[in-house]
C-alpha cells in the first residue's frame, strides 16, 4: 500500500479477525520501520512491550475500563517512554565522530539532568512520534491499530513491567480487521487549522 492511501485509510478500529495473529516476523518488519521515527537528540526514548498472550491483555482490558477491542485484539503495543534517555546520549550517537561526541553529550546533558518535567515531556513526545509510525507502517502491512490514552497508568505499568525510569505513552491495539462497523470521520477545514506566518494570518486554501 502506497503511504498516501495508508494515511487516508487509517481508522481506529476496535473490531478484530479472532483468527488472525501477529507473528514475530510481522513485528520485525513493523518495529524496523517504526525505530526509524525522529527523537530529540536521536536519544530514542521510546520502549515498546507487545503483549500477546490472552491471559494478560484481559488484564489490560480491566485497566483500560473494560474496553472490549484490548482483549480483542492479537495483540497490544504498549509504548513507554524512558525518563533517562539522556543517559543513552554518547551510544545513541555513536555514529558521530568523537569530536561531535564531546561537545554534543555535555549539551544533552546539561538539558535533561535534574530536569524532570522536561525528561517526561521529551518521553512522551518521543513516543507519540514513534506511535503515529507504528499506526501507519503497521496499516501498509495491511494491519488495523487503535490508539488508546483511556486506562489507568500505573496498572498499564504493573502489567507491562515498566520501572520507574520509564511512563506509559499510550496503548495501541494491532491485528487484523475483524467485521464490525467502521464509524465515518471528519477534519476540519484546511483553512481553519493551518494559518501562514501567524495564528491569526490567512488560512491555506
Amino acid at each position: 500500500m502506497e503511504f498516501e492511501d495508508a494515511v487516508r485509510s487509517r481508522r481506529s478500529i476496535k473490531t478484530y479477525d479472532p483468527d488472525a495473529t501477529v507473528d514475530d516476523a510481522t513485528l520485525k518488519r513493523l518495529f524496523e520501520l517504526v525505530t526509524q521515527s525522529p527523537s530529540s537528540f536521536n536519544l530514542q526514548h521510546w520502549r515498546f512491550v507487545v503483549i500477546r498472550d490472552a491471559e494478560t491483555r484481559k488484564e489490560l482490558m480491566a485497566a483500560s475500563w473494560g474496553q472490549p477491542h484490548v482483549g480483542a485484539a492479537p495483540a497490544v503495543v504498549v509504548v513507554a517512554g524512558k525518563l533517562a534517555a539522556h543517559e543513552d546520549a554518547a551510544r545513541a550517537n555513536g555514529h558521530a565522530p568523537q569530536e561531535v561526541l564531546d561537545s554534543l553529550v555535555p549539551i544533552i546533558e546539561r538539558s535533561y539532568a535534574g530536569n524532570e518535567q522536561f525528561q517526561r515531556d521529551e518521553a512522551i513526545r518521543s513516543g507519540s512520534l514513534a506511535s503515529m509510525t507504528l499506526m501507519h507502517a503497521a496499516r501498509t502491512l495491511g494491519l488495523s491499530t487503535c490508539p488508546m490514552i483511556g486506562f489507568q497508568p500505573a496498572e498499564v505499568a504493573r502489567i507491562a513491567g515498566l520501572d520507574e525510569g520509564h511512563v506509559p505513552v499510550m496503548l495501541i491495539t494491532l491485528g487484523k480487521q475483524g467485521d464490525g462497523p467502521v464509524l465515518p470521520t471528519s477534519r476540519f477545514p484546511l483553512e481553519e487549522v493551518v494559518r501562514l506566518e501567524r495564528l491569526d494570518g490567512p488560512g491555506l486554501s
